[in-house]
């Protein structure tokens, strides 16, 4: 049980993390778009939905895989996998709102590559700030 709050609270700080970075590049990109902030803000809210259930069940799944907790290996890892899913769907949400824009597709995917190097460090730093919480580490431990 407290893995899965462990789980959740993780979910949780990283979305205040990565929905606040895809708004300031959504901001970036799409600077000439008279409802820029709108549309950025829109971006936001609906990734930060989509990925909060992505990113859960990512958890669970790496929380499932037997390799040594305590391997920076393994935060590299999740991290490279979670940027894979994480920059699919921030390009897919920046198109379809920005989709008018004759450069949509050119600027959706400047996001989505900035965010995926961006965002990998991030996630790197968020894992090793959590990695020294022990919420729920000792029950994984005792499987």
């Amino acid at each position: 049980m407290l893995a899965r709050r462990r789980h959740i609270a993780k979910t949780i700080t990283w979305r205040i993390v990565a929905s606040l970075t895809t708004f300031l590049l959504t901001l970036f990109f799409f600077e000439n778009d008279p409802r820029v902030t709108e549309k950025a803000t829109n971006v936001a809210v609906i990734e930060a939905t989509l990925k909060m259930i992505l990113y859960y069940y990512h958890e669970r799944v790496w929380y499932n895989i037997k390799v040594e907790l305590r391997s920076k290996v393994r935060h590299i890892t999740k991290a490279v996998t979670w940027r894979l899913i994480a920059s699919l769907t921030t390009f897919a949400v920046a198109f379809a709102l920005f989709r008018s824009d004759p450069d949509a597709i050119e600027k959706a995917s400047g996001i989505a590559v900035v965010e995926t190097f961006l965002k990998m460090l991030l996630y790197y730093f968020h894992e090793r700030i959590w990695y020294r919480q022990d919420l729920g580490l000792s029950e994984r431990q005792k499987k």
